[in-house]
């Protein structure tokens, strides 16, 4: 049973901190465990669907297998493997490192494990590195100048894999679950270990350099951990840390790949110095760096291992640890295996490990804080994705070179930067956290979900000129922009392995043009077009030679490589001109120069792609640009193009709305959507407004006005063809088609995150209101007792719809969205109380921290783990603070919202949507006139 609190609960986790903290000492928010936490509730990838949902499969199960089969003994290189999905790990904790530069996880009970240093590529089946550990010796006073050791443990609650009953055998991993506690607050943890047999404290601060607006620290390989050693007891004790890491990634296939050296290192701070040591091998035939390094001071002593062997048993570290505190002889450890040239140490059995220990003494009943500073680094310069067809240069090279040799100046740079690292994380942090009217769970909800920014696959590389030679498509405009701030990407999920996932970003995006709002730039011009006037007359040369090209970045570009695709068993081009690309590739293969990995659908014929980067372009544009019109001018031909493609190729009966084709052919990549469809019919109607804003900013007065008419007439159809009196149907001729689908106005929330006014010219606010209202009392309380978010598709009825799967699936992104729609129309006790049941099933109740999966259900199962779409709840801060105005001091929204978590969620607690703005004028609404209700 779990025998510890998840997020803030009735037992407060208590931990010490630095001495400069906020008013409110950050001990009260974040995601807090005692090391013998469990999951309330046990569950496993989704692997139960209903004899329905088989039998429409089986042409897919067929084409599926045989695409698998081709691909034994080399499953990486699948894009999603359906047949084997990835098991969550209930005990991952906040990751260490910045963003794009390889990641390296953490249990929450102490150890390292599922590293993330080749790019895009998470190692999600490493447990905690045996050989990558903190370790504690304490000596005791027992006369005036005599010290004697009294304990030593491995800082580890977690069990170790181990390869061989004589690995670390003498090391001593029992460190005691329930003496360890947790508290995780993305980019920051605090893990206490009590120690009561010697009456010591020990508090681990984790830290690393993840910043809004920052563009240089925000991509450094580094974490820092801070010590804090509170001794209670009457003696004076001489207290010691030892950080060891081993090469390789606890995976087998890189633990003696190949050659591997160590060498000892100093450099010099203003105040002090740093000593420490660095371990070069390689990883996946890339070469990688460890640097292990300490602050000195005058308060403490440092001591330096350059060699043992993490395959043996590790006495020689432990019984000098024991004896005297100190790794005893600086260098090397064991000359049994290893081979000098000069000060490197080179291991002879491709196996190496090296060790650094830092002693400081504790009065008797005092607290030392911040006696011990430790940095971990990993220097990875240069790497390949799978395919290594070219070399790529992380970002962090443009600061600190690319020649393998960075990790001491990075370390020595870290411990002497972190500070100000930390100044800048709560300046950011605090004033959501010092809000006393934000939801306490929200608040670890907002930051925690931020992890993906690290552990998310993330890629950020330094822009190469040989780029242009191989993708002739990227346009000048973006090509200026990657030369200043980069070229970024990330993962759709640890287990879906593709980049920058465009129907899945358009929700995630919000993270990015609020925290990191260049990169969003970036990403977006990249998938933009540069073709003007050029397009309607070359386009008809181009379709007879497929492999001519354009400086028209990813929408116009081509791939004519005949695919045979999954689902449907069509055979099509890999990559469709005037269409935005799925995704932009799958890193084990080559992203960027193979795009579209996914070949499920052939999303050429996907209504929402084009239609979502729209709708991100105009976001971008007005709220994130400040309106540059180089940027309108670079995207509004593609805009223009894809408006009319849209009419052209998807308006079957002439009446300006959109119809979907009997397939699942858009996000909800297994739910079939036939005729008009509430989702993308709206996602047109939201697009086709927004084009016709930026038509007017452009200058282009006929295309506004065609825009505005062909809107008039598709919003009458969507209306006709769907509007039942209380909400949109689903579809027009589905099996689905009377389902109350959650995220069915999904194009009216986005336009209303960009401006109120226009999303006020849609659709009926009536209509608006009564959608939410059966949302919320269907999708939300009548799916698991309104504790779980809201699930995609529930029926008239009040049952689940299972006729497709996805359909009975809760999305956690999509109930992030669908939480800050509520909020942008006055509801925020609902949109918070929606948003909730999403993190503490994901956090408190599944075990699935740091993991938030694609899709929950009701019981038993998820889907997809370490996905991109929850950074959507980043929508919901957009809505607070640019709709609701939280942070103005006359601001009234968040009076009376419950600050706990809901007690009394059931279903008979029907909402009638009475405080979604009661007003008289409709057209006037906002949310800074809302009625909020408190439960």
């Amino acid at each position: 049973m779990s025998t510890s609190q998840g997020t803030y609960g009735d037992e407060q986790l208590e931990m010490t901190t630095n001495g400069d903290v906020s008013s409110n000492d950050q001990m009260t928010y974040g995601w807090c465990a005692r090391g013998d936490r469990l999951p309330q509730e046990n569950r496993v990838p989704f692997n139960r669907p209903t004899i329905r949902q088989i039998y429409d499969s089986l042409p897919f199960v067929r084409r599926y297998f045989i695409y698998w089969l081709k691909h034994v003994g080399k499953k990486e290189k699948l894009f999603i493997n359906t047949f084997q999905p990835l098991r969550h790990k209930p005990h991952y904790g906040v990751p260490c490192g910045g963003i794009g530069s390889g990641s390296i996880g953490r249990d929450f009970r102490g150890g390292f494990c599922k590293f993330g240093l080749r790019p895009g590529l998470i190692e999600h089946k490493v447990d905690v590195v045996r050989a990558d550990q903190f370790i504690v010796t304490i000596r005791q006073q027992k006369s005036d100048e005599h010290f004697e050791s009294v304990y030593q443990k491995v800082l580890c609650a977690a069990p170790t894999t181990s390869t061989a009953s004589t690995e670390l055998s003498s090391w001593d991993f029992s460190f005691p679950r329930d003496c360890l506690t947790y508290r995780g607050l993305y980019p920051r943890s605090w893990t206490r270990y009590e120690i009561p047999e010697c009456g010591v404290s020990i508090i681990m601060r984790q830290i690393s350099p993840v910043i809004p607006g920052d563009y240089h620290d925000s991509s450094l390989p580094v974490s820092v951990f801070v010590f804090d050693v509170e001794n209670n007891s009457n003696k004076g004790l001489y207290v010691s840390i030892t950080l060891t890491f081993r090469n390789g990634t606890g995976y087998h296939k890189w633990s003696q790949e190949g050659s591997c050296t160590s060498v000892l290192f100093d450099n010099h701070l203003k105040d002090a110095k740093v000593k420490g040591v660095c371990l070069d091998h390689t990883i996946s035939h890339m070469r990688c760096t460890y640097a292990l390094a300490v602050k000195c001071n005058e308060h403490n002593s440092i001591s330096r291992c350059s060699s043992f062997n993490p395959s043996k048993s590790g006495d020689v570290v432990w019984r000098s640890l024991w004896s005297t505190g100190h790794l005893s002889t600086e260098g090397c450890f064991d000359f049994s295996f290893v081979v000098f040239k000069g000060d490197i140490v080179t291991s002879t059995t491709k196996e190496l490990a090296v060790a650094i220990c830092c002693q400081s003494y504790v009065k008797p009943k005092s607290l030392f804080k911040s006696c011990m500073e430790f940095t971990l680094v990993w220097d990875m310069p240069i790497v390949q994705f799978g395919a290594r067809n070219r070399n790529y240069r992380r970002r962090y090279t443009r600061f600190f070179g690319d020649c393998g040799d960075a990790a001491p100046a990075i370390c020595t740079y870290a411990l002497n930067k972190y500070p100000y690292w930390e100044r800048s994380i709560e300046n950011w942090q605090n004033p959501i956290l010092d809000h006393p009217n934000l939801p306490d769970w929200y608040k670890s909800a907002l930051f925690n979900e931020l992890y993906y920014m690290t552990d998310g696959g993330s890629i950020w590389f330094e822009f190469d000129e040989d780029w242009i030679v191989d993708e002739q498509h990227l346009s000048s405009y973006s090509i200026a922009l990657m030369k200043e701030f980069g070229r970024f990407g990330y993962l759709e999920s640890w287990e879906y392995r593709m980049v920058n996932t465009y129907d899945v970003h358009f929700y995630a995006s919000f993270a990015l043009a609020q925290l990191w709002p260049s990169l969003e730039h970036v990403l977006q011009a990249e998938f933009s077009t540069f073709i003007h006037s050029l397009l309607v007359v070359i386009a008809p040369i181009l379709s007879t030679k497929p492999n001519a090209t354009l400086s028209a970045d990813q929408i116009e570009h081509f791939d004519g490589k005949s695919v045979i695709y999954h689902m449907e068993g069509d055979r099509a081009p890999k990559k469709s001109r005037s269409r935005v690309p799925h995704d932009l590739g799958n890193p084990a293969v080559d992203p960027w120069l193979l795009t579209n990995a996914y070949v499920m659908h052939d999303t050429g014929k996907w209504k929402d792609l084009n239609l979502k980067f729209i709708l991100i372009s105009l976001r971008d544009y007005l709220c994130v640009l400040n309106k540059d019109h180089s940027f309108l001018k670079l995207v509004w031909p593609a805009v223009k193009n894809l408006i009319n493609e849209g009419l052209e190729r998807w308006d079957l009966d002439g009446d300006g709305m959109i119809e979907n084709f009997g397939a699942a052919d858009q996000t909800y990549d297994a739910w079939k959507m036939d005729g008009v469809s509430a989702y993308c019919g709206c996602l047109w109607l939201a697009s086709l407004l927004a084009a016709s804003v930026m038509a007017d900013e452009i200058g282009d007065k006929q295309c506004a006005k065609r825009f505005a008419e062909t809107l008039k007439r598709a919003r009458e159809a969507y209306i006709k063809k769907l509007w039942n009196g209380e909400y949109y149907n689903f579809d027009e001729h589905s099996r689905s088609k009377r389902t109350i689908m959650a995220d069915q106005l999904c194009g009216y929330w986005f336009l209303h995150s960009i401006s109120p006014q226009l999303a006020n010219q849609l659709l009926p606010i009536t209509h608006v209101r009564s959608v939410l209202n059966t949302i919320y009392n269907y999708n939300v309380l009548r799916f698991a007792g309104g504790r779980l978010g809201a699930v995609n598709g529930m029926r008239r009825d009040g049952t689940v719809d299972h006729n497709y799967i996805q359909a009975d699936e809760m999305w956690t992104g999509v109930t992030y969205a669908l939480a800050a729609f509520f909020i942008q129309q006055g509801a925020l006790q609902r949109g918070f109380d929606t948003a909730w049941g999403c993190y503490d099933g994901c956090f408190n109740r599944f075990g699935l921290q740091y993991q938030t999966p694609e899709a929950l259900y009701e019981e038993r199962f998820y889907r997809a783990i370490g996905y991109m779409r929850p950074l959507s709840i980043w929508a919901m801060q957009w809505a607070l603070t640019r709709h609701c105005g939280i942070f103005d001091s006359n601001c009234l929204a968040l009076e009376g919202i419950r600050t706990s978590s809901p007690t009394n969620f059931t279903p008979d607690r029907l909402w009638d949507g009475n405080d979604i703005g009661e007003r008289e004028d409709e057209d006037d609404y906002d949310c800074y006139t809302a009625t909020n209700d408190s439960d």
